[in-house]
């Protein structure tokens, strides 16, 4: 892991996160050397092996993905599902699952914790501390602690006890955000993230979208971003979840946003369609993505180079001021192309919510004890 260890190692990192079977198209598009894939699926652990062993110098890792099948208690936070059934593990079974994901050759490793619910039920505040606690007794410099939380502990006095218990992990922690859609759309949680990034320097964000770059300039130490809408928050284990199929869902960079691809050909049916410069577009138009498997293949591939364009100038950006004016110029970009595209369309285009939030001053960190 080199003498940074494992800090120097996810440093203003940018990781996709991706399912096992889609992971080896999308390797020629991950920045070899501030990026990296986080792979998921029942042969995440078989994929990174074999990823390692062709490109050793890529960044992979795995999430067992525990948190989408149960929630976590104060006795057995951490566990995963296996084809065999559902694994509750003690610290030694801990140790083995962390030790046999280094062995399939992932660069750190990553603890497979369970769901931890939302603050107002019943020993909420044990589960998240039990976490913490648990981890604390590896003794180990090659791993990161999973967060997977209900989004309600970003907002009021809970954000205070995530502080709390971030600062008191030995290790970097990896938060994901839950919701059944945009997390960040809830009253509160934009506002918390980043007083959370401000106030706990070993944080990652995972499992996220363009929030990414809201958390990277505002002190998150890495990041990582879904490569599907399904891998861009979090989910409660409980909800019963709906079929899902995939469709090209194309992120538009002036837009700081993703679209669903009719949309495009709606509004560029009826102005000069939009082109992209990215590598896998090549001038092409935007709105050409077909529902076919190549199709959403495709405008993965062209969503993951657009995102490493942003993390390149954002990384460029000195951390502190220099890339929070960057970021805050970014958006007010976003935010004038969606007004512009109003005035050519004779329609509005609605804002993402979460635009107008990232515009606004910084909070400040939650002062050390």
């Amino acid at each position: 892991m080199g003498s940074t260890g494992i800090e120097g190692l996810l440093r203003d990192r940018l990781l996709i996160m991706v399912n096992d079977r889609s992971a080896i198209g999308l390797l020629p598009h991950i920045d070899g050397h501030t990026g990296g894939l986080l792979l998921t699926g029942a042969d995440a652990a078989a994929r990174c092996r074999n990823i390692r062993n062709s490109y050793p110098d890529t960044v992979v890792a795995v999430d067992y993905g525990g948190h989408e099948h149960r929630v976590a208690t104060a006795d057995r936070p951490f566990g995963y599902q296996a084809s065999d059934g559902w694994h509750a593990l003690d610290h030694s079974g801990l140790e083995e699952v962390l030790n046999g994901q280094l062995a399939n050759k992932a660069a750190f490793a990553v603890t497979p914790t369970c769901f931890i619910p939302p603050p107002d039920e019943d020993a909420d505040a044990r589960v998240l501390r039990a976490v913490i606690n648990q981890a604390n007794l590896l003794e180990r410099t090659d791993t990161v602690v999973l967060l997977p939380c209900s989004y309600r502990w970003l907002r009021d006095e809970s954000l205070l006890h995530l502080v709390e218990a971030v600062r008191d992990s030995r290790h970097p922690v990896a938060l994901i955000m839950q919701h059944y859609k945009d997390p960040l759309e809830r009253v509160g949680v934009a506002e918390g993230l980043r007083v959370l990034c401000r106030s706990c320097p070993r944080l990652l964000l995972w499992r996220t979208d363009l929030a990414a770059f809201d958390a990277l300039a505002h002190g998150a130490l890495g990041t990582a971003v879904g490569v599907t809408a399904m891998l861009r928050h979090g989910m409660d284990p409980r909800r019963k979840g709906r079929g899902w199929r995939p469709y090209p869902v194309v992120l538009v960079r002036d837009l700081l946003k993703y679209h669903r691809v009719e949309v495009l050909q709606n509004w560029f049916a009826r102005v000069d369609p939009w082109t992209c410069g990215c590598a896998v577009c090549e001038g092409a138009e935007l709105s050409r993505f077909s529902e076919s498997n190549a199709g959403v293949r495709e405008s993965q591939w062209h969503n993951t180079c657009e995102l490493y364009a942003l993390h390149d100038e954002l990384i460029s950006a000195d951390a502190g001021p220099d890339r929070l004016e960057w970021w805050r110029q970014i958006v007010d970009d976003a935010v004038a192309r969606h007004h512009l595209l109003t005035s050519d369309l004779g329609e509005e285009v609605a804002h993402p919510p979460v635009l107008h939030y990232w515009q606004r001053p910084t909070p400040p960190a939650v002062p050390m004890p």
